[in-house]
């Protein structure tokens, strides 16, 4: 077991490697789902607030990306064509394979971008928590990243509440 015993606490670098590879996989599958929500959504009034939170969400990516190497916890080869095919897979967006921002599938598309972004904060959450122990993680750049994270779902909430009558209600009723 590789193990990083910095002040006290001794980190399983093996683990965390896996943990920090498996959000990286993720977050090319997130890339492009935010990708495609920004296309559906442009030339509407929320347009920009999802181009915007696409632009943010890639920037997370190489944060994250960047925070893996500087630990010295590349992701390896094999593992790289696994990122490759999540980012095609978010790209065909399952939830909302028309792209659509109409109806049950615009929701789902929007729901599904919160719980992305709900689990990169959760990845934020732990690495404070390692951060007690582990000198190598700057908790100054992890909060920020975690700020910027409970942002980026505050703004899909108020989208999303703010446009569900559209895509669920009935007219006329």
């Amino acid at each position: 077991m590789n193990e990083s015993n910095i002040d006290g606490g001794t980190i399983d670098d093996n683990s965390l490697s896996a943990y920090l590879h498996s959000h990286l996989i993720a977050a090319a599958a997130g890339e492009r789902l935010f990708e495609q929500a920004a296309k559906s959504w442009d030339g509407t009034p929320h347009g920009a607030t999802l181009s915007h939170l696409a632009a943010e969400v890639s920037a997370d990516k190489a944060a994250l990306h960047e925070f893996s190497d500087q630990l010295h916890l590349h992701m390896p080869a094999y593992k790289k064509p696994l990122s490759w095919i999540s980012a095609q897979i978010g790209k065909l967006d399952p939830l909302n394979p028309l792209h659509s921002a109409d109806g049950a599938t615009g929701q789902l598309a929007l729901e599904g971008l919160v719980s992305a972004v709900t689990g990169k904060s959760l990845l934020w959450k732990s690495l404070i928590v390692l951060s007690r122990t582990d000198s190598r993680i700057d908790p100054a750049t992890v909060n920020r990243l975690l700020d910027r994270a409970n942002e980026q779902i505050r703004e899909l909430e108020l989208l999303l509440l703010d446009t569900t009558p559209e895509r669920l209600a009935t007219s006329g009723g």
